[in-house]
């Protein structure tokens, strides 16, 4: 039988779990979690998500150049 497979190559591994970059989640700035007014525009079903996410001038890590 004839190999219909234009290249043969091994099976790529790939990793059963996949590892969280970060520990913590990053936050916003102030100037972008002022933006959250924009939640009327968002589904309420994913309005806790952006609620919670930390505000960096609040943690004293303060850049709110973006």
């Amino acid at each position: 039988m004839v190999n219909m497979n234009r290249f043969s190559r091994k099976p790529i591994g790939l990793p059963l779990e996949l590892c969280s970059p970060r520990q913590t989640p990053k936050g916003l700035s102030k100037k972008k979690h002022g933006h959250l007014i924009l939640l009327q525009w968002i589904p309420e079903a994913f309005h806790d998500f952006y609620k919670n996410i930390p505000v960096l001038g609040q943690q004293g890590d303060g850049d709110d150049d973006d």
